[in-house]
Parts: C-alpha cells; sequence; structure tokens
C-alpha cells in the first residue's frame, strides 16, 4: 500500500515541529552553539520535504484533472 504525498507531508512537517521544539528547549539550555544550528538545519530539512511532498500533491491533482478533462 502506498502512502499519499499528503500523510509524508504531514509527518514530515510534524517531525520539522518536533525537532524545532527540541533545538529551542537546547538553546534555553546551553546556548547558541553547534548542536543547536545542526539541529535548526535539520528542522528546516524536515520543512522543506514537507513543502516539496505538498507540491507534489498539487501537480499530482493538476495531471489527474488534465486527464479527467481528455476522458470527457
Amino acid at each position: 500500500m502506498r502512502i499519499s504525498p499528503t500523510t509524508m507531508a504531514f509527518m514530515y512537517f510534524f517531525l520539522g515541529v518536533i525537532v524545532v521544539y527540541i533545538a529551542i528547549q537546547k538553546v534555553n539550555q546551553t546556548g547558541w552553539d553547534f548542536w543547536a544550528y545542526l539541529i535548526i538545519g535539520f528542522a528546516a530539512f524536515d520543512f522543506m520535504i514537507a513543502y516539496r511532498f505538498f507540491l507534489i500533491r498539487r501537480v499530482i491533482k493538476q495531471i489527474e484533472k488534465q486527464q479527467n478533462k481528455h476522458k470527457k
């Protein structure tokens, strides 16, 4: 069974939120050090992947819409 792009986007978005929370806790404990920047980098990467999955979903919907137009 395949997982939809929307589900994947929400999973990566939620993972990004969790990683941002961890980064905030890290900054509150030790300040802005290398590890805090690294954690924020991972969060940004997760948000970027989520955004790309939302774009993939939109492209798939447009292709389906065009295919349905041609069938009629």
